[in-house]
């Protein structure tokens, strides 16, 4: 749990959605950029699975591979802060070419690891507890991650760029290299029969078999990826609070509070509801969460609304991350038999993979039209995604 919460709380020093896009703003004026800066984690976590599980499926032991995997992050999170932070006399276009290289090797390195991550969770934490686990990393690193949105705002406020930049990544690295540690420590229970190793090719056709046999997976699948076209607009909700309603820069510490408030809230509803009702009911709720965005910043477009109305964005985002990390890991836990759920963990995370690359689109989107014309597509997606999550079969849990 200890990795769960520093993990969290880190984020918010790194946060795509505030952080990472005021950052990358500061370097470059292309919103494309902006927006595959706010992908660069998810993008590197995704993308690789497939390949480890068919290098993985075989093996019993998925430690080793996650500790290795640690040093690489640890290490090149904690090279990159230091970039940031002596770069005062660097060129920008050095500085955002750094940042990516380093970001991107970081972020790597979870994807990498990622398979191991959730066969290890899957084996350790039983199916009635995996709400109140996932919940309870939530909850305490989000509650330390809403306080470190006040910090975020006097650091932005008090100290010149990058300076400010170069703190808060610091604090990230250090945080980040604490949650690879308390992981690393984790005792991995023995597990049964394990498939014989097979080749990148014949894990991936297992993949599409399985598509094809299992429904509930091949509508987990639509879902998630309808629920997380969220993030062709996550990046630029804060740029739109800059640049068109004047929202001055240090204000994004608050609204990462408020994000944090509404992804801590959240997850004592969505641990209760993982538990005791359905992880199919957590999903349905996350994509409702994710409507509720575009529609008040379409609103906002349309008409003058307070700041704080325009800031419950970031509270309702904070609560489709939550929603939707707990409900379809949770629902792809149930369904996936013991054996063979290196495979049904990499194919849909390798498959789901390319969407995030969708904010960097938005970005494109942004460029060639308008704020307007993007937030209404996220709005088109994010009531598609309602009406996926209610096609779901219900999950184990459900009474």
């Amino acid at each position: 749990m200890a990795n769960g919460v520093l993990f969290n709380f880190a984020w918010a020093f790194t946060n795509g959605s505030t952080v990472l896009p005021l950052f990358i703003s500061k370097l470059t004026s292309s919103n494309i950029l902006v927006g595959l800066a706010s992908t660069l984690e998810a993008l590197g976590w995704f993308l690789p699975q497939m390949a480890v599980a068919a290098v993985t499926l075989h093996q019993k032991d998925q430690m080793p591979l996650y500790v290795k995997m640690a040093f690489l992050r640890g290490g090149s999170f904690l090279l990159l802060a230091m970039v940031v932070f002596f770069s005062k006399a660097v060129n920008p276009f050095c500085l955002l070419i750094g940042f990516f290289f380093l970001f991107s090797i970081y972020a790597l390195g979870g994807g990498l690891a990622g398979v191991a991550f959730t066969d290890v969770v899957g084996k350790t934490i039983p199916q009635g507890k995996r709400g109140s686990f996932f919940g309870m990393r939530m909850f305490f690193g989000g509650g330390l991650a809403a306080l470190a949105g006040i910090l975020i705002e006097r650091i932005l406020r008090t100290h010149n760029f990058p300076k400010n930049f170069g703190i808060m990544f610091t604090v990230a690295a250090a945080l980040i290299i604490l949650a690879l540690l308390s992981f690393s420590l984790v005792k991995e229970p023995p597990v049964g029969k394990r498939p014989e190793r097979g080749r990148f090719r014949e894990n991936l056709r297992l993949g599409f078999e399985t598509v094809k046999r299992d429904r509930n997976f091949r509508m987990l699948i639509w879902t998630r990826v309808a629920i997380g076209a969220y993030v062709l607009g996550f990046p630029f909700y804060i740029i739109f609070a800059k640049e068109y309603l004047l929202i001055p820069t240090s204000i994004a510490g608050i609204f990462l509070s408020v994000q944090m408030a509404g992804y801590l809230s959240s997850n004592i509803l969505w641990g209760y509801l993982s538990n005791n009702k359905s992880n199919k009911l957590v999903l349905l709720l996350s994509a409702i969460c994710s409507t509720i965005c575009p529609l008040l910043l379409i609103l906002s477009i349309l008409a003058e609304i307070p700041v704080w109305l325009y800031g419950s964005i970031f509270f309702f985002l904070g609560a489709t991350i939550a929603g939707l990390d707990m409900g379809y890991t949770n629902y792809l836990l149930e369904i996936a038999p013991e054996d063979r759920r290196p495979i049904y963990v990499g194919f849909l995370n390798t498959i789901v993979g390319p969407t995030i690359f969708l904010s960097a689109v938005g970005g494109l989107i942004i460029q060639l039209t308008s704020f307007a014309f993007l937030y209404s597509l996220v709005l088109l997606i994010s009531i598609v995604s309602i009406f996926l999550s209610l096609s779901l079969g219900e999950s184990l849990t459900a009474d």
